[in-house]
This record gives C-alpha cells, sequence and structure tokens, in this order.
C-alpha cells in the first residue's frame, strides 16, 4: 500500500521527528497558523513543494508524501496550512494553469513566508468582471486558515478564480466560532471587493478533483488523530492503577481497546487507498475517497470520545489535551462531511453514467 512504501516510512519517521516538539493545545481566537513553525516546515522539508512538478520548483513527490503530512499533523493537531493553503490553495493554481500568478506566487507559498486560504464552492457570489479585474460581494463562510491568510482564491458560481487580499477595502474578515480550537475559521464578507482573475475557468472535473483532495487529505488528518489518541488511551490504562491493579488489565477495557484497534485498521486501509487513488488520478477515486471519508470521521471521533472516557476524570478536565481531539473530530464531520453524506457518494460512486 502506497503509505506502507518504504521510503514514504522513512519520510514520516522525518515528519514526527520535525513535530515531535508540537505541543497538542488549544490556541487563541485569530490567526493560529505558527508562522515560524511553517518557514522551517517548508525550509527544511520542502512540505509546500512535495506534490508540486519539479519545473515549478516542487519535489514532484505526489500525494502520497503529503498524505504523510497531514497524518503527522493529525496527530498532534499541528498548526500548519496544509489543508488550507497547500492541498486547496495551491490545487487552485495549478488547476487554474495561469503562469503569471504561478511565477508570482510560488516562490512565497514555497518558501512559507505566503499562506493561501481557498474557497471552493461560492455559488452566490455576485461578480462584476471588468477584463481581468473585477468586483465581487457576497458572503464566505467557513474559511480554512481564513484568518491566518495573506491571500484568499474564491471559486465563483461560474468556476471563474479570482485573488482578494484580506486587507484590501470592501474585505471584512472576522473570526468564526468553531469547536475547533487549534485551526482558524473565517467569515469573509465581500463589498464590492477589488479581485484579480486567475486563469481560465475552471472545468467541473477539475474542482471535482480538488473537492476529493479535500476530503482525503482530511481523511488523512483524522486517521493520524485517532492513531495518537488510541495510542494514548493505551499507554494510560497500562499505567493507571485501580483497585490494586493496572485497569488495562481489565477485560471490559481491553475490548474497548481491540475495537477501536479494529477501527483505527480498517481506516488505516480505507486512507491509503484513498491517498493512492488521488494520487493517480484514478477511475476509482470517487469511490475511494467517499469510503475514506465515511470511514475515517466516525472512527477517529469514536476514538476520541473513548480517549476522554477511559482518562477518567482527568480526561475531561480543560487542561488536557483529550477535548481538543474531540473538538476536532466533531468539527471536521460537521465541516467536511459526516458519515451519511460520504455513505451516499459512495452509492453514487457505484451507480453506472448514463
Amino acid at each position: 500500500m502506497i503509505l506502507r512504501d518504504e521510503d514514504l516510512l522513512i519520510w514520516q519517521g522525518v515528519v514526527r521527528d520535525f513535530l515531535a516538539t508540537v505541543e497538542v493545545r488549544d490556541r487563541p481566537p485569530g490567526a493560529r497558523i505558527d508562522r515560524e513553525l511553517w518557514r522551517r516546515a517548508c525550509d527544511q522539508l520542502g512540505v509546500a513543494g512535495l506534490d508540486l512538478p519539479e519545473d515549478l520548483g516542487g519535489a514532484a513527490s505526489g500525494f502520497g508524501a503529503l498524505a504523510v503530512v497531514l497524518r503527522e499533523c493529525g496527530r498532534v493537531l499541528a498548526p500548519l496550512p496544509v489543508l488550507g493553503s497547500v492541498v486547496l490553495g495551491q490545487g487552485l493554481l495549478l488547476a487554474a494553469g495561469d503562469d503569471a500568478a504561478l511565477a508570482e506566487l510560488l516562490p512565497g507559498l514555497l518558501g512559507g513566508e505566503l499562506v493561501l486560504a481557498a474557497v471552493l464552492d461560492a455559488p452566490d457570489l455576485e461578480v462584476v468582471a471588468e477584463g481581468a479585474d473585477g468586483r465581487l460581494t457576497g458572503r464566505l463562510g467557513e474559511v480554512v486558515d481564513g484568518m491566518s491568510a495573506d491571500l484568499l482564491l474564491v471559486v465563483d458560481g461560474s468556476g471563474r478564480l479570482w485573488l482578494v487580499g484580506p486587507e484590501d477595502d470592501g474585505v471584512d474578515r472576522r473570526t468564526m466560532p468553531s469547536m475547533d480550537l487549534v485551526r482558524d475559521f473565517a467569515v469573509v464578507t465581500l463589498t464590492s471587493a477589488p479581485a484579480r482573475r486567475v486563469g481560465d475557468r475552471l472545468a467541473a472535473d477539475a474542482l471535482a478533483r480538488l473537492r476529493r483532495a479535500r476530503t482525503a487529505a482530511v481523511a488523512c488528518e483524522q486517521h493520524g488523530g485517532a492513531e495518537a489518541v488510541l495510542a494514548a488511551t493505551v499507554a494510560y490504562t497500562l499505567d493507571r492503577v485501580q483497585f490494586g491493579r493496572r485497569i488495562g488489565s481489565f477485560q471490559a477495557v481491553k475490548h474497548r481497546c481491540a475495537d477501536l484497534a479494529i477501527e483505527l485498521d480498517l481506516s488505516l486501509s480505507a486512507v491509503e487507498h484513498a491517498a493512492w487513488a488521488v494520487q493517480e488520478d484514478a477511475d476509482v477515486a470517487p469511490l475511494a475517497v467517499a469510503m475514506a471519508g465515511a470511514t475515517c470521521g466516525p472512527a477517529y471521533l469514536r476514538c476520541a470520545l473513548e480517549n476522554v472516557q477511559l482518562h477518567g476524570g482527568i480526561g475531561f478536565t480543560w487542561e488536557h489535551s483529550a477535548h481538543l481531539h474531540v473538538r476536532r473530530a466533531e468539527s471536521d464531520l460537521a465541516l467536511f462531511g459526516d458519515a451519511e453524506r460520504h455513505r451516499e457518494a459512495v452509492l453514487e460512486s457505484l451507480v453506472p453514467s448514463t
């Protein structure tokens, strides 16, 4: 399987060592990305260029290498813009095929000096276009990394891509309240805001590929988070003593941990298949990605909730990090699709097109 490739296993160790000092904790509202850590990730590991072609300054390592980074970020809830800026933002730039925009923006993106936020779906956006420039009016909600971003990329209802400066006149950017206390979200209100057109009109299949990449990327984060909280749960049950015995020796506790391990294994199989399908743009990608979405989100939430329960009283405190994973799991399901929605996508992908 792609994520158990020998080179990618070595890469996983490198990324895990790099993120070893990241503390799982809540962060103040507003811009939550750690810009210094992101610059180091781009400079030392080349994270921003992993899935970019070599002729654009990237490593051409494919989505599999990026999936490893996403899993490791999910383990520690790393405040890095891999999902918003790399997967979505850079994905939109590549799909638009605007050489001038790529030449202008990629150096800053690859160096970690520039962060993008992307909105793939803005059907109600009002656009007044004047050649390469335009004026946008509308409300953009749930913008991932929106408070930290230096630039916004917005796809209107006609598939046109627009570049907007968050500090420009007519742009009102505010923190969106969220259960997730690590990732930042913004609500952006545009009132005849100046915008620059980027590239040609995006094809429907290009946008579909980006939505699949988003679902696969979130699934990778969810699997990493589930893996981390299950490891923390098992470690605690082997350390906590009750009635003169470690609670991990109790049959009821062992069975609960075993059930979680089975879910985690199923989650790994689903996310590996999805990562391969996205990297290869395989015909089965819609099915593989939908299955990962239907599997990884619920598995993460169950592992996170059991982590709180099996930690006992300490797991319910604000000071413990257990609740942060519960918050991430719940917000992911609300924002990126719950299991029912992804199961519907599985069924749709199995119906032959007519």
